[in-house]
């Protein structure tokens, strides 16, 4: 019940307690004027009858005595009349009774429990009749109550309606008055769920009643601070994501940069070529050179190949360091003699910088031409291959190959992907297991992953077959038959926690996906809140609009939705409130030796507090050394997989 209501109901029991005392007062006042009234009516019309029978009493048998008597009755039975005679008895001066007159009781009396609890008594007056020097008899004249009654009712009746019309209009303005007074309280509650959703706003207008201005300046207060705490975490992702991703010494994007722009060329179609250059004997030159040296010759490979990819038209930010001696670079020319000649170039660039320095055998160069159905690992396997036969013809020289690991042509593999969605034939396992870091025997997320033959029983590269899925618009049946399968699971191995499905961004946005998966979750209703869909930050980030519509249909159907590999560079903090997310799954990079990084450790920290703030779940992914995981459950992860 809210504060309102509770304020109104007990006001209007006050209100009714001191009605129905005041009105109980009133009628018992009303009560005994009536019975006083009654006694003095009594006592006049035995005076007044006593007066006009004084010169008839002495004659038994004048018919005037009756007469008097009479009339005094037909006055009583009259429609204007105030009182009710129950009886008149005349005695002469020796009690003999000449006559006695009795009425009808009235039978229109008010309820019995009305006139038990205001009891009135009949009145009987007398007054003796002179005759002469001589009492000559006595009058007594009895009043019943019941016109009193009657008349205590009709004022009751009339005194219950005008209060009960007076305490309706009082409880109504009281209500309006209260909900006048407590009208800020609701902009101080939104402001509370406002906060817990991430949204730090502030009452503009402070209301005028002290302690509820009080409480919304405090609310004012806290959501400052709050704010500030995580644009102070924002900050300290943004920094630290951003030394993660960019290599120290070179000042080139690392790794999980190269992965996310490959990604962002598999989704555009795009086409070129990926280098692949590893420096010869990077150890054995450390070992004739100081470390100052070496950190120099690997700057200027790095400068160098910037400064050569935008002589020729490239982007100099397509230059990624992978690991201490291997660089990669992604070429965006139309053929492989192109690449050929851009390759010759650019070793023929490194080798003057070797000679330099002592060293002829600078590089060799494996490359690979794009592949826009294929994967990063795929890419990079093919450019190795590449490589090796570059190192067996020799000194800085290089191979580019114009296929990968993808066996299949086009053709073949619209076949293979028709045929293992009409067919079902897809196997899913479970893997990622996360156990809770509090309890480790209680297992709070595991992932399904999906695993597709072709039709000779070799594995397709998964990540090939989902391309060539969203190519031909058949990625939502794949999906759909995904989270089929995970359905049936979990029924028939009556699973208790959660499992990740993985679901491409172009279903999220897919209505006729969404209408068929609000069935499958409205028939499986009681499982429901088992499904946690996973969507990649990178896909997230691509569209938040229709992820952030996606979540709010899963969650208005009972499901969860997981933020997978995330990275604060696809998705800030302050992006990160405007959903409702339930888990993240943090990126290998953030765990990754994080018991001896401070600096990841600090960022990870900063996500933790953040997933606290906004209610979210932060599970760390594939945390391999004891240390690492020593080190993320004392952060206080929710859970973590190994």
């Amino acid at each position: 019940m809210t504060l309102s209501k509770q304020l109104s109901l007990m006001i209007s029991l006050i209100f009714l307690v001191i009605f129905t005392i005041n009105f109980y007062t009133n009628l018992n006042n009303i009560r005994e004027y009536l019975q006083i009234e009654t006694e003095i009516h009594a006592q006049d019309t035995a005076t007044s009858l006593g007066i006009s029978l004084a010169p008839y009493i002495l004659d038994e048998t004048n018919p005037e005595l009756k007469s008097y008597i009479e009339d005094i009755f037909k006055t009583s039975a009259g429609a204007d009349s105030k009182v009710s005679y129950s009886r008149i008895l005349l005695k002469d001066r020796y009690e003999k009774v000449l006559v006695d007159r009795t009425g009808q009781a009235d039978s229109a009396l008010p309820p019995d429990w009305f006139t038990a609890l205001f009891a009135m008594q009949s009145v009987t007056s007398e007054s003796v009749i002179d005759a002469g020097w001589l009492p000559g008899g006595t009058i007594y004249v009895t009043i019943d109550p019941d016109m009193s009654y009657n008349k205590l009712w009709a004022q009751a009746v009339y005194f219950l309606k005008l209060t009960i019309v007076f305490l309706l209009v009082s409880i109504a303005a009281l209500f309006g008055i209260i909900r006048l007074v407590l009208r800020p309280l609701g902009r101080i509650e939104s402001l509370a769920l406002e906060i817990a959703d991430g949204e730090f706003n502030q009452i503009e207008k402070l209301p005028w009643t002290t302690d509820i201005r009080t409480v919304a300046i405090a609310m004012n207060m806290m959501s400052g601070k709050i704010e500030k705490v995580i644009s102070n975490l924002n900050s300290r992702l943004e920094e630290s994501s951003r030394k993660l991703s960019i290599d120290q010494l070179t000042g080139l994007e690392a790794r999980p940069s190269f992965e996310t722009n490959m990604k962002q060329l598999f989704m555009a179609q795009s086409k070129g070529f990926v280098l692949l250059l590893k420096i010869h004997n990077l150890g054995q030159f450390a070992s004739q050179k100081s470390s100052e040296e070496v950190d120099e010759f690997i700057r200027l490979i790095a400068r160098s190949s910037q400064d050569f990819l935008k002589q020729n038209q490239q982007d100099p930010k397509q230059v990624f360091r992978l690991l201490g001696s291997e660089f990669a670079l992604i070429i965006n020319v139309a053929s492989k003699k192109d690449a050929e000649t851009f390759s010759e170039k650019l070793l023929g660039e490194l080798t003057k910088i070797g000679g330099a320095l002592g060293k002829n055998d600078v590089a060799n160069i494996g490359g690979i031409v794009f592949d826009p159905h294929g994967t990063t690992a795929a890419m990079l396997a093919a450019a190795n291959e590449a490589y090796e036969k570059a190192c067996q013809i020799g000194d800085n020289s290089y191979v580019i190959m114009e296929s990968s690991a993808n066996t299949h042509d086009m053709d073949e593999w619209i076949s293979i992907v028709k045929d293992a969605i009409d067919h079902a034939n897809v196997e899913i396992s479970f893997a990622a297991q996360a156990y809770d870091l509090q309890n480790s025997s209680k297992l709070l997320i595991e992932e399904a992953m999906s695993k597709v033959l072709d039709k000779h029983g070799q594995p397709i590269a998964i990540g090939t077959f989902i391309s060539i899925a969203e190519k031909i618009d058949r990625i939502a049946d794949f999906d759909l038959l995904i989270i089929n399968k995970v359905i049936n699971h979990i029924k028939q191995h009556n699973v208790s926690y959660d499992i990740a499905i993985n679901l491409s961004f172009e279903s999220l946005a897919n209505n006729t996906f969404k209408s068929h998966l609000f069935n499958l979750l409205k028939d499986n209703a009681d499982i429901a809140a088992q499904l946690v869909f996973s969507v990649t930050a990178y896909g997230a980030a691509k569209d938040t609009q229709n992820f952030a519509r996606f979540i709010d249909f899963a969650h208005r159907n009972g499901s969860k939705v997981i933020l997978k590999r995330y990275e604060s560079r696809f998705l800030s903090i302050d992006e990160l409130k405007q959903f409702k997310l339930d888990y993240i799954r943090l990126a290998r990079i953030y765990t990754e030796n994080i018991g001896m990084d401070g600096e990841k450790r600090g960022l990870v920290e900063a996500i933790k507090e953040m997933g606290d703030l906004l209610d979210i779940k932060v599970i760390a992914e594939a945390v391999e050394s004891d240390i690492d995981f020593d080190t993320v459950k004392e952060i206080g992860l929710a859970a973590a997989s190994r």
